[in-house]
This record gives structure tokens, sequence and C-alpha cells, in this order.
């Protein structure tokens, strides 16, 4: 289950995703510089935005 307080994240991590400008596998450093966390935390969200992304996608949270 993904955590409704970290959507931003997650929407960041799409369009991250999309940009193509990062294998997202290494998309940690970019929540650390982009959006303030530390790494513990970034290697969180993007864990969790990579085992939740059918989730996100069919409860709208992020669009492809």
């Amino acid at each position: 289950m993904y955590k409704k307080e970290w959507i931003e994240y997650y929407e960041f991590l799409e369009m991250l995703r999309q940009s193509g400008a990062t294998n997202m596998f290494g998309a940690a450093p970019y929540l650390e510089k982009h959006m303030g966390l530390d790494r513990k935390e970034a290697r969180a969200v993007l864990n969790s935005w990579m085992e939740n992304y059918d989730a996100l996608l069919e409860d709208g949270v992020i669009v492809r």
C-alpha cells in the first residue's frame, strides 16, 4: 500500500520517468535534490513508487 502523504513525490517520480532524464533505479538522488528528502526517505519513496506503480495508476494518482 502506498502512502497518501507521499503523493507529491510519486507525481514527481512519474514526471521524472516520463522525461527520460534517468533510469528510475537511479532516481533517489533526484528526490533528495529536488524534494529535499534525506537519502533514507528518498529510497523508501522510490521503493514504494516502484512496488505500487500499478495501484498508483489505477487510483489516478499518476497518469502515463
